[in-house]
């Protein structure tokens, strides 16, 4: 049935076309990403409710809530409880949970992860090295000078070694693999504050980041990825030592986040 234009109701700067009730989920999915694909709703952009949009779509409240659930889990969407629902912003939950999955499905374990991890952060690194600002080398002067306050408190240096790799991932200019790694770091957090207690003095840590500081603002992409490597590599020998039975574990056990 072709329906006539008048049938168009625009709303929130969202044109939509009413659709049969029978219409299935994903085809309410479908329409949500041409809305998405054309322009009209962009990252940030708050979408309308479900009875707004059941009323729009000509579809039950029960089949919108079941599509916009599914888009957040994707990582599309963030539905916030008794709040508002907004296109992600965050480009790395669209990776997220499809990793957990992967991780589920075909028991990935963390040095499989670890590796991964290492293989794109060298190559991030090289090319903060070419792309990083004097307003990219100051956010990470400043998580490098609150890590050296903090070398006798565990807890703060790893936040602040962990922001100082974020500002490595901005300043590379590069979304996707950016995306990409902070998934993988959301699932090796554990990690991370287990192999942190290997070490007996957090300054040899430090030091290790502070050669990769030194290399980015030389804008020396070479020495950038060698000191990256050189870092992870430690890492990666620390995490060797430890019993990861329980780190496998809980990475293969834990559900994928909940819209």
């Amino acid at each position: 049935m072709v329906l006539k234009e008048s049938s168009v109701v625009v709303r929130n700067n969202m044109k939509i076309v009413p659709i049969e009730r029978f219409l299935l989920i994903d085809q309410i999915i479908e329409i949500i990403k041409g809305q998405i694909a054309e322009g009209r709703i962009k990252p940030g952009d708050t979408i309308p409710g479900e009875r707004i949009l059941s009323g729009m779509f000509n579809v039950s409240r029960t089949s919108v809530r079941q599509a916009l659930k599914a888009l957040a889990v994707l990582g599309v969407l963030e539905i916030r409880p008794g709040s508002k629902t907004i296109l992600s912003e965050n480009i790395s939950n669209l990776l997220l949970n499809p990793l957990k999955f992967m991780s589920l499905l075909y028991n990935v374990e963390v040095p499989e992860l670890f590796e991964t991890r290492k293989t794109i952060e060298v190559e991030l690194a090289k090319k903060a090295a070419l792309h990083a600002t004097d307003d990219d080398i100051q956010q990470m002067r400043q998580c490098l000078e609150k890590a050296e306050n903090n070398l006798h408190n565990q807890n703060v240096f790893l936040y602040s070694e962990k922001d100082f790799h974020e500002c490595i991932f901005d300043a590379s200019r590069n979304r996707i693999l950016s995306a990409m790694i902070r998934s993988l770091n959301t699932l090796l957090i554990s990690t991370r504050k287990e192999t942190i207690k290997t070490f007996s003095d957090l300054k040899v840590s430090f030091n290790e980041h502070l050669k990769i500081f030194e290399a980015i603002v030389a804008h020396d992409a070479e020495a950038a990825g060698n000191a990256m490597l050189e870092h992870l590599a430690d890492i990666e020998n620390r995490l060797n030592t430890l019993d990861l039975t329980n780190l496998n574990k809980n990475l293969n056990s834990r559900g994928c986040s909940k819209p």
